[in-house]
């Protein structure tokens, strides 16, 4: 690596623009008054090779979104493959064009946008997180570009970090650092983006070891913003997962709601939605645990219907107090679609930030209204009468399964485009999981078949997300079950693998992001306005 005299100090989204640079410090003016995000002033590298054949140089410096004929040769400069994959994955993972934020508020406030921003920051990086961001970066250039060479240089990377991240764990001195945080977070990233990896279910695995090292770090931790940002984009992992596995979460306790952001200042609007999202999944373990008791549950059964309803009455305020700005627009949807799209419109959006709290705020709502057909199910097995303000046409009108589930389906077109990058799929992939199995229970195959052949072209740009239809949550198949409103075998009884049956993952597990936006400068509480 060679220094290249001569090189612009403007920023680095002018430089790549060609456009003048103020250099104004630390968002630069030209960037503000387009809309760009500024890319910071750290200085590029420029990597030569010597010798270097056309060969080589078409092999290391891939074009944006072109596959890659032939394969590597056989000797390569591995410090220049890192840096070259670092600086294209981000225009591959995150969204581009239209799709891209372009807030001028938060561009001058430096908010970062995405974790490059964040690990760039970091230093003195640990070996395990440089590990991690190589395997991650490497395995996902080499995934869009069809390149086989990348994918494994990639997988051996990953076995070193996870190697690295060991040690680390058992190290008093670094596992409670930052950067190990983010080391566990970005592996469980690379597992999202490795088919292969599916089969294993690891991400269920980094999410639990993330969020469990979230945990034992404590909230007061994750007050400063190194340590505040992943905590953040660890939230909605560990939700999913937890509602996976129908378990309640720590991230709903009083400390965890409050601690972090004792030195932050504030919480945005998305902070708010996720406050309300850490309590489904302790809905779901009270219901399981309610059905296996012998006693008259009656009563605690209305009790939980009632906070079902009351969180979703929650979250619909959230959503009422949108802008109008980051509210979906209905769009029709092309007529043409040969896949048989099962409905009419699409929910179209303004940017990723926007879509990314929508499809968070529908999957959660979707469990909750599953939830609520049980619960109600439930009470007339048993001989119950549900209240008056609890009927099941009443509920129909808070907690619709079927609303829910449509609207999911609807956003997926707008996800799936190129220009929302494997994000987009990524951050749909699980609400589209659970409308998936919804449709699935209900015998609506056109809505199924619509969502597996949409994935199965998403797997043609690298990214593996139609895996997670190959089999069924095991609670799906035990609803199926007469007697399962009444009372489940005990939660003792274990698979083969020694795991309870309730807390099997489905392959939809594997569909999350932890990238954290913040979508809250174009919300507003409703709430506080005047009657």
């Amino acid at each position: 690596m060679v220094g290249v005299p001569g090189k612009s100090k403007g920023c680095s989204t002018c430089r790549r623009r060609k456009k003048g640079c103020d250099q104004k410090r630390p968002i630069c003016g030209q960037c503000a008054s387009s809309g760009f995000v500024c890319g910071g002033y750290k200085r590029d590298r420029t990597f030569i090779l010597h010798p270097a054949s056309k060969e080589v140089e078409k092999a290391i410096f891939l074009p944006y979104a072109r596959s890659i004929a032939g394969p590597l040769p056989g000797s390569l400069n591995q410090t220049a493959i890192q840096a070259q994959c670092r600086s294209l994955f981000w225009d591959l993972y995150m969204p581009q064009g239209e799709c891209a934020c372009r807030d001028a508020f938060l561009i001058r406030c430096g908010h970062p946008m995405n974790w490059a921003e964040l690990i760039q920051d970091v230093s003195s990086q640990d070996s395990s997180l440089e590990e991690a961001f190589s395997a991650l970066t490497i395995s996902r250039v080499g995934q869009a570009n069809k390149d086989v060479r990348l994918v494994h240089e990639s997988s051996k990377i990953y076995g070193r970090a996870l190697k690295e991240l060991q040690e680390a764990l058992f190290d008093p001195k670094r596992m409670y650092s930052d950067q190990i945080l983010m080391a566990c977070m970005l592996l469980g990233l690379y597992e999202v983006f490795e088919g292969p990896a599916f089969q294993s279910r690891s991400w269920l695995t980094h999410a639990a070891g993330a969020a469990r090292l979230v945990q034992l770090r404590g909230p007061e931790r994750h007050q400063h913003w190194a340590a505040h940002h992943p905590f953040l984009a660890s939230r909605i992992p560990t939700v999913y997962a937890s509602i996976l596995q129908r378990k309640s979460t720590y991230l709903a306790t009083e400390e965890w709601l409050t601690i972090p952001w004792i030195k932050m200042g504030h919480r945005t609007y998305f902070d708010l939605l996720t406050d309300t999202t850490t309590l489904v999944p302790g809905f779901l373990e009270k219901f399981d645990l309610l059905r296996e008791s012998d006693s008259d549950i009656g009563q605690d059964l209305i009790q939980l219907l009632s906070d079902c309803k009351t969180i979703q009455l929650k979250m619909d305020r959230w959503r009422d107090g949108t802008k109008k700005g980051a509210t979906p627009r209905l769009q029709k949807h092309d007529p043409n679609d040969p896949d048989g799209y099962p409905f009419e419109t699409d929910l179209w959006f303004e940017n990723h930030l926007f879509v990314h709290a929508r499809v968070v705020y529908y999957a959660c709502s979707l469990t909750l209204a599953e939830l609520g057909d049980d619960i109600v199910q439930a009470l007339e097995l048993r001989g119950h009468k549900v209240p008056e303000s609890m009927s099941p046409t009443t509920l129909k009108e808070i907690l619709s399964a079927d609303r829910y589930a449509s609207n999911i389906c609807r956003t997926v077109p707008y996800c799936l485009q190129p220009d929302m990058g494997a994000w987009g799929a990524n951050i749909i992939n699980f609400p589209a999981n659970l409308a998936y199995f919804y449709y699935q229970r209900i015998g609506r195959s056109d809505a199924t078949k619509w969502l597996e052949k949409a994935f199965e072209r998403v797997k043609q740009r690298g990214v593996h997300a139609e895996h997670v239809f190959n089999e069924l949550l095991f609670q799906l198949r035990e609803r199926d079950e007469p007697n399962f409103h009444l009372k489940r075998e005990s939660s003792a009884e274990t698979t083969e693998s020694g795991e309870s049956p309730g807390s099997i993952p489905s392959l939809s597990s594997t569909a999350t992001t932890f990238i954290y936006e913040d979508p809250s400068k174009a919300y507003y509480d409703a709430s506080n306005d005047p009657d």
